[in-house]
């Protein structure tokens, strides 16, 4: 392994501090060509989404596909098979979309890349389950780091690092996210893991 990916720590679990989306992006997809499954956005322009906008700017490439006429690649993600993609990415994304796909394993075997990040709704967190009964997202599924990497394992893919996601878009939310920080597996509304494709997932401990 090389570069962001490399994993040096005897355990799989990275730093204590919370990551938002747009600190992955930032940190992981700067530079890259990018596949970022169900990327067309998420609602009104707000402060989130704009953080979010100026993150996604700095890749190089970002082909999004979704069921969308707005997005690059327009595919019903639900509908196996999946056609052929014959460009490679230097990595792909799965931000918040594999818990509302009917076959979740399909599309991670169908991704052209040999790296993925991926977010997960976090079973572990009373924030994350307060919010699905809240906002009523439709999730078919909902994930431990174990399960997630059952999941990501059986479309081909090991887990190299996990990290928990809170967002940081106002003071609120930058406020949760230090004192969850201490507790991230039980605070952090997702579950960021990092992946190759074909290698075997490091063994973990929770904080």
């Amino acid at each position: 392994m090389s570069g962001s990916f490399s994993c040096t720590l005897h355990c799989l679990v990275g730093t204590r501090t919370m990551k938002s989306k747009a600190e992955v992006i930032r940190t992981h997809l700067t530079g890259k060509t990018v596949f970022d499954i169900g990327g067309t956005g998420y609602g009104a322009p707000n402060t989130y989404e704009q953080e979010l906008a100026e993150a996604w700017s700095l890749c190089r490439r970002r082909v999004s596909v979704d069921y969308s006429e707005t997005a690059d690649i327009s595919v019903d993600l639900n509908a196996i098979p999946l056609p052929k993609i014959d460009d490679r990415y230097d990595i792909a994304t799965a931000f918040d979309v594999l818990e509302h796909l009917e076959h979740p394993v399909d599309v991670l075997r169908w991704i052209p890349s040999d790296q993925l990040i991926v977010t997960l709704p976090n079973a572990l967190s009373w924030i994350a389950r307060r919010m699905e009964e809240n906002n009523k997202s439709k999730h078919l599924f909902s994930f431990t780091p174990y399960t997630a990497s059952i999941l990501l394992g059986e479309g081909g893919w090991g887990i190299t690092k996990i990290e928990f996601q809170f967002g940081k878009w106002s003071l609120l939310a930058r406020s949760i996210n230090a004192a969850g920080s201490l507790w991230p597996s039980r605070v952090g509304t997702g579950i960021i893991a990092y992946c190759e494709r074909n290698v075997p997932t490091i063994g973990w401990s929770l904080r």
